[in-house]
Formats: structure tokens, sequence, C-alpha cells
């Protein structure tokens, strides 16, 4: 780990090749980066991240200059602006890749996930990077591209809570999801909890135990969802959940959900998190560091709270998944008003 923060900081750092936004920041900075950053534990000398400047700077400042030259091979996304104004980013294909297929595809082995079926992906595409991954893990498991049904989140949460609006927006997004369903094989949903209670709550018997995989994100979910997701709405699925967001990546559930409290972890030496207590209280602030060769994202304070779960299982581990996880991870209390819950 302590190789590929020193590696990383010497890339976007660099004065001649570094990225345009830390070669501006970085005689800002209370210490030396290239000499004084070394460790895990260093990455928390830089300020908490300000998102900002993601949100008001082009992608290029945080691309290091080597690679402006090569744009074509970059991945682009915005987040879904649940917490104001959406912020930006690009992944470098390869740190794509790292970010979200390989977790998934890692802990689809561990956990069993069906390979080799139709996949219906219910959820946002155009800018948002959940979308663009879906493509990427389904046909990383032997899928075609997947059958898909677009829905725009922001939209979703202009219209007022319980409202006519929300309901037939809902009902638009279940009806092209059920023409689907009734005309191809399919084999793997992904989509958000709330749209995999309502198609387990209206799809028929046959068309329910059809199902062998479902992915799940975007939010978090209450344990009496999980009781009811394959204990009887697809009682024949395996189910494999995914934390993480648009600026940092993936990190999957790497075993069976217990008591309704899922635990993801990260996958490889490209995304440390830590837990930072407040006023000693457990749970934890969530805070990552993202450390990409694309992009350098230190000390990034989260909306949301976590426990630390140390009982990583010895295969996901030996697999390349790190020895610590989060455990149940949801917004904290003051930011449910904020993120304006709704579909995604």
């Amino acid at each position: 780990m302590n190789d590929r923060i020193q590696e990383i900081i010497a890339l976007h750092f660099d004065p001649v090749w570094g990225s345009p936004y830390w070669l501006e920041t970085g005689p800002h900075l209370p210490f030396e980066p290239t000499t004084d950053i070394r460790t895990r534990a260093d990455l928390l000398r830089f300020p908490a991240f300000d998102l900002k400047e993601l949100a008001d700077r082009p992608v290029e400042h945080f691309i290091p200059r080597v690679f402006h030259d090569d744009l074509s091979r970059f991945v682009t996304a915005e987040t879904g602006g649940a917490t104001g104004v959406p912020k930006r980013t690009a992944y470098a294909f390869e740190d794509f890749q790292s970010a979200f297929v390989g977790p998934f595809v890692a802990a689809a082995g561990l956990m069993d996930f069906p390979r080799n079926r139709h996949w219906l992906f219910i959820g946002p595409s155009g800018p948002h990077i959940i979308g663009k991954a879906a493509r990427e893990c389904a046909r990383a498991l032997g899928s075609s591209d997947p059958f898909s049904v677009d829905f725009d989140p922001r939209w979703y949460r202009k219209l007022a809570p319980g409202s006519m609006g929300r309901a037939r927006y809902l009902e638009h997004v279940l009806e092209q999801a059920e023409r689907v369903l009734n005309t191809q094989d399919i084999g793997v949903l992904f989509s958000t909890p709330p749209v995999l209670e309502a198609l387990g709550k209206r799809l028929p018997r046959e068309l329910r135990e059809r199902i062998a995989g479902i992915h799940l994100g975007g939010m978090a979910a209450p344990p009496e969802f999980w009781d009811r997701l394959t204990s009887y709405w697809f009682p024949h699925a395996v189910a494999l959940s995914g934390y993480g967001n648009t600026l940092a990546g993936l990190c999957p559930q790497v075993a069976p959900c217990e008591n309704g409290e899922p635990v993801y972890v990260p996958f490889g030496d490209r995304l440390i998190y830590e837990l930072i207590a407040e006023n000693g209280s457990t749970p934890g602030t969530v805070c990552f560091h993202r450390l990409d060769r694309s992009c350098f994202l230190p000390h990034v304070l989260e909306g949301d709270c976590a426990i630390r779960h140390d009982a990583i299982p010895a295969a996901a581990v030996a697999l390349g998944f790190q020895p610590a996880g989060l455990r149940d991870p949801r917004p904290k209390v003051h930011q449910l008003e904020a993120r304006a819950v709704g579909l995604y």
C-alpha cells in the first residue's frame, strides 16, 4: 500500500507531468507531498477535500499532464447530485476497470453469482457511472450488452414525495421493465432497492423465480428489505450489493448479508476507506482516499456513517480484498433530508 501511495503522489505532483490542480495546490500545503506523504496515515494530513472543486473545474485539472494527449481512453462521469451540484471526474479505462469491474467480478466468484445470463439494468445512464459500469460488469460475466430501462433520478427528486408525478414516473419505469421481462430470458436484475421492491410486489411468480442473480446499489436498504429480497420476492436469486460512488469506485459485498447489515470491502490498493470518529462516536464518518494514476483524491469526507468490520473471509483477502471493510453504511441522520431519497 505504501508503494502505491508514493507512486501516485510522485505522479500527480511531478513538476512537468503532474496534474494541474495538485501542482497549483501543492505550494499552499503545510508539508511537502513528495517527501512527507509516505503511508496511509499520512494521507489524512491533506485538508478535507473540497468537492466543489470537482463541480467547478474541468476534469483535465485532475488528470496528470502526461495523459492529456490521449484522453480518448478516459471514462467521464457525474455524481447524481443528491447532495448539491453534480461533481465530475474521469477514469483512465484501466482505472475504471480496477474501480468498478474488477471488484465486482472478484465478488461474483466468491458469491457464486450467475454467469452467462442476460441482464436487465434498470437505472440511470447518461452521465452516471452506474450505467457505464453495468455494461462492463455484465460482459465480464459472459452476458451480452444488458437490456436496460433508463431513469433520471435528478428529475424524480424534483417531484414531490407522494405526488401523482412520482407515482406515474415509477409506473413508467416498471412498465418498461415488465415488457423486457415478459419477452426476454432475463437471469440477472441490476437496480436500486425501491425498484426491486416494486418489481417484487407486482411480478408474477414465474418471472420472479426465473431471476438467478440480483446486483443492487444506489442507496442503503433497511433490514426488512433484505429479509424479503431473496426469501420471498426472488427466492432463486443470489443477491450481491455494492457500496461506493462515482468518485471512489465500487466496494462489493463479499459474503451473504447477515441481519440486514451487508459488509462492503475495498478491492486492491487503489482505494482506502477510513472511519472518522466524531467525539468518540460509533459509527464513524466515512472518508476515502482515491489513489488512481488518472485522479488523486485524498481525505474525501462522505455524508455516510459506517462501522468497521474486520472479519473478512480469508478467501476474499486471498483474492485481493482488503482485510477490513464497512458494515451497514448509511446516510447520517442530518443528511437524509438533504439527499431527497428517491429511486437512486
